[in-house]
């Protein structure tokens, strides 16, 4: 064999080498795309639901997410409650939608509960956001009078898709 053969021979095993190495290489960034693209569009379409005590005997819901909610009911330990059009819970800073807390009656000691909100998005899809909270009794003065109320406490566990049926 000649050196000028052997040199291209070097030069074709280089040069396939080298498409191999940019092929692999664009494959591994592709996958890193559609990675990061996915990532993207969960963040668009993301979904949160935030409990906080609201004003007389009320739960503030705050759409936290990036999509506007539609709540159709939700299930208190004191009742459930089912609409026959949704309510719309959009996403906003200083918007929210506002159901009644449970009503415990005259407690003696500190008592949790938990409660469901059953939610579709703008796209049909529905959801299921679990909360929980916390009844306390105390004593406050009004009007000059020892009166016994109950102060509560929410919070937000967890938003996720989940298929439901309400009765």
């Amino acid at each position: 064999m000649r050196n000028m053969d052997v040199v291209q021979l070097l030069n074709t095993i280089f040069t396939g080498f080298a498409v191999i190495v940019a092929i692999v290489a664009a494959y591994k960034v592709g996958q890193k795309q559609n990675e990061i693209n996915a990532r993207i569009l969960a963040l668009q379409d993301y979904v949160a639901i935030s409990a906080t005590p609201g004003q007389d005997g009320t739960v503030a819901l705050w759409n936290t997410g990036k999509s506007n909610l539609y709540l159709w009911g939700f299930d208190m330990p004191s009742n459930n409650i089912r609409f026959d059009k949704p309510r719309l819970i959009s996403v906003s800073d200083v918007a929210n939608y506002w159901i009644p807390a449970p009503n415990f009656g005259k407690i003696a000691t500190t008592t949790n509960f938990e409660f469901k909100l059953y939610l579709t998005d703008e796209y049909q899809n529905k959801w299921v956001s679990e909360a929980g909270g916390e009844a306390h009794p105390t004593k406050i003065t009004q009007d000059g009078k020892e009166v016994e109320v109950i102060i509560i406490k929410v919070w937000s566990y967890t938003t996720h898709k989940e298929e439901w049926t309400l009765e």
